[in-house]
């Protein structure tokens, strides 16, 4: 139906559902880059891919490598799109399709460039993020911006509920782009500014960055229970078990327990922070037990005063 030949590059999820969606409108991919098949998503791509009867075009090593961008060649793309990906792309690459690539980051750039916008937001109280279209250039996600949408962030947003809503928001924003692009191969875009914003590093266990830090207000910690929620998991250690917080609330209350301790176990499950009480509702205790805290105080029977790392 539509002639502009797009070259897709992503991984799952946010690539699965942005590209279901070009598929189903029927829009002309001529090849799809997956990610590189040390990646533990690539079999899930490929397999997608293939379902819905797409070209792969893998590659060896890396993006700027010659039999790749000979592949690229050959399928004389108009224009790529980046849906998530983990890698840098090389000039190469980018100098390689002759209206660019494009890719879709979820948040109002230039705030929050980087490779975790979705925690981010949530951990630092933001009540607006968003989804840019921008054309890529040889660092990360600082190209000049094509398009924004701005996304709402609900008072109890967690990483999976914004990750799930911005995905379908930027599938509906990049088939409705090159539905346009048909007419306009050349779309307007500005320069992003030049300063100091906010960023999105990528949250994980390396240096215990996903572990909670207890000096925090119980209101910083609950935000970061829903910042890491499921994905990726607040931890913390209690009985030298390693602890998934999954679920918290806020008590504004005052105690004498410093940063980390019970202060309750009860009929609820209270721990002291830097300021009030943060009361955890859904754990996860080792690899073997999830539950609500009724469960865990009646299986583990915390008391006052022991310390959850």
């Amino acid at each position: 139906m539509y002639k502009t030949k797009i070259l897709f590059f992503g991984m799952p999820d946010m690539a699965l559902v942005c590209l279901s969606r070009l598929v189903r409108d029927e829009l002309n991919i001529v090849g799809v880059v997956p990610p590189h098949y040390s990646d533990p998503t690539y079999n899930l791509m490929c397999s997608y891919v293939k379902s819905c009867g797409l070209n792969i075009v893998n590659y060896e090593k890396s993006l700027d490598e010659p039999d790749f961008l000979g592949k690229i060649k050959i399928l004389n793309a108009d224009v790529g799109i980046v849906c998530s990906y983990n890698r840098k792309f090389p000039s190469a690459l980018l100098q390689s399709i002759k209206g660019g690539i494009i890719n879709c980051h979820p948040s109002l750039l230039p705030d929050y460039r980087g490779g975790n916008p979705y925690s981010n937001v949530i951990i630092n109280g933001e009540t607006e993020t968003g989804i840019t279209l921008h054309y890529m250039d040889e660092n990360f996600d600082t190209g000049n911006i094509i398009w924004q949408r701005k996304v709402s962030v609900s008072p109890k947003e967690t990483m999976g509920t914004l990750f799930n809503k911005q995905n379908y928001i930027a599938a509906d924003m990049i088939s409705e782009f090159f539905k346009k692009y048909e007419t306009n191969p050349n779309p307007v875009s500005t320069p992003q500014p030049e300063g100091n914003f906010k960023k999105a590093p990528v949250i994980d266990s390396k240096n215990y960055r996903n572990y909670i830090k207890w000096e925090q207000s119980a209101q910083q910690i609950e935000r970061f229970v829903r910042g890491l929620n499921p994905f990726i998991s607040a931890m913390a250690v209690f009985r030298g078990i390693f602890v998934k917080i999954h679920q918290a609330e806020v008590v504004h209350k005052k105690t004498k327990f410093p940063p980390g301790t019970v202060c309750y176990a009860k009929d609820a499950l209270g721990i002291a922070t830097g300021d009030g009480i943060l009361e955890i509702k859904v754990l996860q205790f080792g690899s073997y037990m999830i539950s609500d805290a009724k469960g865990f105080i009646e299986t583990f029977k915390p008391q006052t005063g022991e310390t959850f790392g």
